[in-house]
């Protein structure tokens, strides 16, 4: 893999003679690019391709998704709901868990927003507490009327440059 990678930077910089065009400038648009293909298609855990979708719903019983320069909305129905993970770069959405029901009176979960934002709809009945750290950014919990319930969502991660809201 490194050696692919020297090749395409010695193009790059051939072409960067050639043309007259700024090296950087070249492999920024090339980098910028490359990306913007991943992000449209990208490869499932089965190894098939697939196009990504505006907004979906899952019965998965834990969250384990990335969004990068894009938009993240999805709805989870899961009976038994662990937590999981979400990070978003650059990139906004919405997670829906009010048909979700939780597997354990604790649910965690981990979300990262950097330069970019990621709101988080919870059952009324669920208690909110967040450890996550904040740089120049907003980790927002709503707590609305409600949250007497044995569930409790507990948030860790960060958020830079960028915001994380809850609410019901």
């Amino acid at each position: 893999m490194g050696g692919i990678l020297f090749g395409i930077i010695l193009i790059l910089i051939g072409l960067s003679a050639l043309t007259g065009l700024p090296f950087f400038g070249i492999f920024f648009a090339l980098a910028l690019i490359a990306l913007g293909i991943r992000m449209i298609v990208r490869r499932s855990p089965r190894g098939a391709w697939h196009w990504d979708e505006a907004q979906s719903s899952s019965d998965e019983r834990s969250i384990d998704e990335v969004a990068v320069f894009s938009a993240l909305n999805k709805s989870f129905t899961a009976q038994s709901f662990k937590g999981g993970k979400i990070v978003v770069v650059f990139g906004g959405g919405e997670i829906d868990l009010t048909q979700a029901k939780a597997e354990s009176e604790e649910v965690h979960l981990d979300v990262s927003s950097v330069f970019g934002g990621i709101e988080i709809i919870v059952p009324k009945e669920w208690k909110v507490k967040s450890t996550a750290n904040v740089f120049l950014g907003s980790v927002d919990i709503h707590q609305a009327h409600g949250g007497e319930g044995a569930t409790t969502l507990v948030l860790h991660g960060d958020a830079v440059f960028g915001g994380i809201e809850v609410r019901k």
